[in-house]
């Protein structure tokens, strides 16, 4: 493993002298996780270690802690190594939330994560989205990207940056075949204009309640910031928040959900439509 030679270096900081983001997690704890997130083998790189790493990220408002750019580098070659295994991807994440978060860490650092945007792991791609220098970045991967769950996450990253080339993504995406992307358009463009789900909620109520689509929805649907996917049933609950603004459609979608479930034997779908009566209701 590559990064080994590097992280020999580990020893020769001095850790003890630096600080974290929290006072509960010493500096001293951050090169012994390192080490073990570059352990080849069973007993090397946990996703949940990448979780102690975090207080290397500086709170709002406040200084990068100086064990920061010190970890940065070895950060930055234990994600691109893909003998880390299953920890790139969080560690990609915290790469991604660590360099929003500390603008004034040198450019080089940026520039060195940005290759973990073409990587070849989707997860991998996924998480390292907020990396996109600008919506331009943006249009551009979706433009080469094939994995449906990156293209669903792309879609959620450029909907926010209300440019003229991510509406015309969104409205190009509202005529997809996909149809968690088609319900993705939908989400994205009710930001710019709020009735559009009430034109589309007849596709969306048909797509969501076909049992045969199910598993379209699964592991595509990765949302900002989170490793875990949605499932279909918590866009049901996505749907209802996004009629709001039409408090009579809202309160009859539950209804129209259990109709669907009876008439499809979804016991799935019935239990979250029964949940959602029970919420609405008051």
């Amino acid at each position: 493993m590559a990064i080994q030679l590097s992280l020999t270096e580990l020893d020769t900081e001095r850790w003890a002298g630096l600080e974290t983001a929290h006072w509960s997690s010493p500096a001293t704890m951050v090169p012994r996780v390192l080490h073990r997130l570059a352990a080849p083998g069973p007993g090397g790189a946990r996703p949940e270690d990448c979780e102690l790493l975090h207080c290397l990220v500086p709170e709002p408002g406040r200084p990068v802690p100086s064990a920061t750019p010190v970890a940065l580098p070895f950060l930055l070659a234990l994600a691109a190594d893909p003998a880390t295994g299953a920890a790139r991807a969080p560690l990609t994440a915290l790469l991604a939330r660590l360099l929003r978060a500390a603008p004034d860490l040198p450019e080089r650092h940026r520039s060195h994560a940005l290759p973990l945007l073409t990587d070849p792991d989707p997860a991998v791609r996924r998480a390292a989205l907020p990396l996109a220098p600008d919506p331009g970045c943006l249009l551009g991967l979706w433009r080469t990207e094939a994995d449906p769950s990156v293209r669903l996450s792309l879609l959620l990253a450029l909907a926010p940056t209300g440019t003229t080339g991510a509406r015309a993504v969104l409205a190009e995406t509202l005529t997809e075949d996909h149809p968690a992307l088609y319900v993705a358009a939908v989400h994205g463009s009710a930001a710019y204009d709020p009735d559009l789900p009430v034109r589309h909620l007849d596709r969306l109520l048909t797509l969501l309640t076909d049992p045969a689509l199910r598993p379209c929805f699964d592991d595509v649907w990765y949302p900002p910031h989170h490793c875990e996917p949605l499932t279909r049933e918590h866009l049901l609950w996505s749907v209802y928040g996004l009629l709001a603004h039409r408090p009579d459609l809202q309160s009859d979608l539950p209804r129209h959900l259990l109709a669907a479930a009876d008439r499809t034997g979804d016991g799935r779908l019935r239990r979250e439509s029964l949940q959602l009566a029970r919420h609405h209701a008051p």
